[in-house]
């Protein structure tokens, strides 16, 4: 059964605001990605929290049957187009931009939190505009060779990606644009494209 319905039941809570303060994204790098799975409670109405892109909390009200998890059919293969930024702790601190990377994880973050604001500006306009930037952004800022490719890394299934950047990766809707997701080679931005 499906639970990507953001139906609202006026007994429910309504969704809250999707403005949060940056500082939410920082809190929220752990889990950069929409949550698509819920819990229902025994009375066969459950409400399921997500993170949205800019990391605010919303509620949607989903019903199902009692005690069965509630998600969508997990796709085989995602293709994503990433924006990275390497610190000086990350795994390989050099890239094709610097042979050696001085800055923190905390500067390296708060230029990629710059960089998905321009592209959550971008988003407002259209899915096309949001890929367009990105892919220019990635050409010029991201610290991946994929950056020749504007960030474009292909189809890949499972187990071929660092855990935290494939769970946010699979957790992504196609044109949904992830928060901010931490591994050992840096920080990322990540956009399902397929």
């Amino acid at each position: 059964s499906s639970s990507s319905s953001s139906s609202s039941s006026s007994s429910r809570q309504p969704s809250s605001s999707n403005s949060a303060p940056t500082s939410v994204l920082k809190q929220k790098q752990q889990s950069p990605h929409s949550n698509t799975t819920a819990t229902a409670t025994s009375t066969a109405t459950a409400t399921a929290t997500a993170t949205t892109s800019t990391g605010a909390m919303t509620n949607a009200t989903t019903s199902g049957p009692p005690n069965k998890k509630l998600k969508r059919s997990a796709p085989k293969e995602v293709r994503v187009l990433h924006i990275l930024k390497k610190h000086k702790d990350s795994r390989r601190p050099s890239s094709w931009r610097a042979p050696k990377i001085t800055s923190t994880k905390e500067e390296a973050t708060e230029e990629l939190q710059q960089l998905l604001e321009v592209l959550q500006e971008s988003k407002q306009v259209s899915s096309e505009e949001l890929r367009a930037t990105f892919e220019e952004l990635a050409r010029t800022e991201s610290d991946c060779s994929s950056a020749k490719r504007g960030g474009d890394l292909g189809f890949f299934g499972r187990k071929k990606m660092q855990p935290a950047f494939e769970h946010a990766s699979f957790a992504l809707e196609i044109g949904e644009l992830s928060g901010i997701v931490e591994t050992s080679s840096g920080v990322h931005v990540i956009l399902r494209i397929g």
